[in-house]
């Protein structure tokens, strides 16, 4: 058997029923240290944290195994990850045939913003929840919409189902930053998350 044979046969597969809750938080991996730096701006030392490295994605699946993963390694407050997918309201409606696409299946379509809103409020943002074994509650913090793009931007500072006392023992908080956009060409759409601690 190949290597690479081998390191596929090793990926768990995702299965949404049987995601693990993150019952409780744990030490800040040691690993990140290297990427916080101190910046003196007035006088005062001040830290500051690298963005952390995107992860390119084409599927939900994918996108939904790198969130569970990234909970699995205790990085779950220190990811970024970008996906484009057809949604599968579209991908139902054509029954999984591309060739059967519409045109008229792109932002400018009320019923293609409508189905697509409910996708991300009813089943995307809760299958993350589920992946990612921590509670998320998003707010709607912006709305960018042009002729050529329609952008929803969500955020979530909450704490995430954990009480302050175990996020201050830890130093483990963070907020979790969602952009979910679509254009006027085709159905495409593009989600980017990021979820990045809060220094004291």
């Amino acid at each position: 058997m190949t290597n690479k044979a081998n390191k596929k046969s090793k990926a768990v597969e995702l299965d949404l029923d049987n995601c693990e809750r993150l019952e409780h938080l744990k030490e800040v991996p040691k690993s990140r240290s290297s990427s916080i730096t101190s910046i003196e701006s007035d006088g005062s030392l001040q830290k500051s944290i690298k963005p952390p490295p995107m992860r390119e994605f084409d599927d939900l699946k994918s996108f939904e195994a790198y969130l569970r993963d990234e909970t699995w390694d205790n990085e779950f407050d220190y990811c970024h990850a970008h996906v484009m997918y057809y949604p599968p309201f579209i991908m139902k409606t054509v029954h999984n045939d591309f060739e059967k696409i519409k045109p008229s299946m792109n932002k400018k379509s009320r019923k293609f913003r409508r189905n697509l809103d409910h996708h991300v409020k009813k089943h995307l943002m809760a299958e993350m929840e589920r992946c990612s074994g921590f509670k998320m509650d998003f707010d709607k913090v912006g709305l960018e919409d042009n002729p050529n793009m329609l952008k929803w931007i969500y955020e979530d500072t909450s704490n995430h189902g954990f009480d302050d006392d175990e996020a201050q023992r830890f130093h483990r908080q963070w907020k979790v930053h969602l952009e979910v956009s679509c254009n006027n060409e085709n159905p495409m759409v593009e989600v980017d998350y990021q979820a990045i601690p809060i220094l004291d």
